[in-house]
This record gives structure tokens, sequence and C-alpha cells, in this order.
């Protein structure tokens, strides 16, 4: 089956005048533990319950190897690694523990795992569930007007659903939606809710 995929306009830069295109997967859902269970019992000896017990093991073998500060690698898969992150403005000299947490887990798939990609088909078809980031403003209005006819308060993120924006672009949003009186922030401004104000016309 080929990988369905459509062209999305890269967020909007500073000083950047030219929008660039990049292509991203349209996903067909999720693929869960349970799923994966089933479908490797159907191709070795294990049963679903086996697989999911090892999985579940694999889990806590994954975090004991990497809270050690050991790389993880699955042969024909890829390496797991951790990444981290501290605080931008933490001075070299005086840094301790404190200032340091994990940023994620970074996976560096295996040859033999990316070479099996290399015969995949593609094919084009427009998402529009992910292209409402180019929907006009009266639009966006009647969105936001049928989410409070059924809810009291709207955070950034039910913003993004409800439009299709990334995180940067409704940010921006809603702030034009604040300062011209459409929205009101009853929130904080580290953690900020909305509510309708007046919709204008």
């Amino acid at each position: 089956m080929p990988i369905k995929f459509d062209l999305y306009t890269n967020p909007e830069k500073e000083g950047v005048t030219t929008s660039r295109l990049h292509a991203k997967v349209i996903t067909n859902g999720v693929v869960t533990t349970r799923n994966l269970s089933e479908s490797i019992n159907q191709k070795c000896t294990l049963t679903a319950a086996d697989v999911r017990a090892v999985l579940a093991a694999l889990n806590t073998e994954l975090y004991n190897a990497l809270s050690n500060g050991y790389i993880v690698h699955l042969e024909g898969i890829g390496r797991f690694s951790l990444s981290l992150k501290c605080a931008p403005d933490v001075n070299p000299e005086y840094v301790n523990a404190s200032d340091i947490s994990v940023k994620g887990i970074r996976f560096t798939p295996d040859k033999e795992l990316s070479e099996m990609f290399e015969t995949v088909q593609f094919e084009h078809e427009t998402d529009d569930s992910r292209h409402s980031g180019n929907m006009e403003l009266t639009e966006i209005i009647a969105k936001m007007d049928r989410y409070f006819a059924e809810n009291q308060f709207m955070r950034r993120r039910d913003f993004e659903k409800l439009t299709g924006f990334n995180k940067s672009k409704a940010w921006r949003t809603l702030k034009v939606f604040v300062e011209d009186g459409t929205l009101k922030n009853v929130g904080t401004k580290e953690m900020p809710m909305y509510v309708k104000n007046q919709i204008k016309q």
C-alpha cells in the first residue's frame, strides 16, 4: 500500500520572504501494542500475550540502560539514546544536576531498516484537515462561535485542534484576537485560558 502524503507550507519566520513546502505523511491512525502483538503472533510461535510481556520487559530494560548512561542498540532496528537540555542562561561554572533534565529519547534507525524504505511507493493526497492554516478570519471566528456554544473556556491546544494551526501560528492568532477584543484571557500569561468576549461581525 502506498504511503499517502501532502505538501504543507513551512511556518512563517522573520526575515524569510519565500515560503517553502515540505512533505508530510497522512497517517492512517495508531498501531497499538495489542495490534503489534497480534500481528507478530501470526508470524512466529510466540503468543500475543508472550509478545506483550516481552515488550513490557523491553520498556523496563530500555529505561534501565538509558538511565545508566548507555546507548541501546537493537540490531536491525536502531539505536536509542537520551537527549538532555538545560536552561539557556545556565552558568557553566556553577551548573549542577538540578539544572539538567531529559529532553527526549533520540532514535537512529539502523541501515537495514532505512534501506527497507527505499522501495516504498508514495501517493499524493490532499489532507483538508491540515490545510486550515490558510482559512479566512471569518471562518476562524465561525469555528470559535461553534466551539463556545458548547464550551466555556478555550486553551491554545483547543485552538490548534480547531484550526489546524501549528503552535507558533496559534499563539500569534490568539494574541490578535485578544488585542482586538474578540477573546479575553482569564488565565495567566504562562497558562492562558480564553473566553468569548465579543465576536465582531
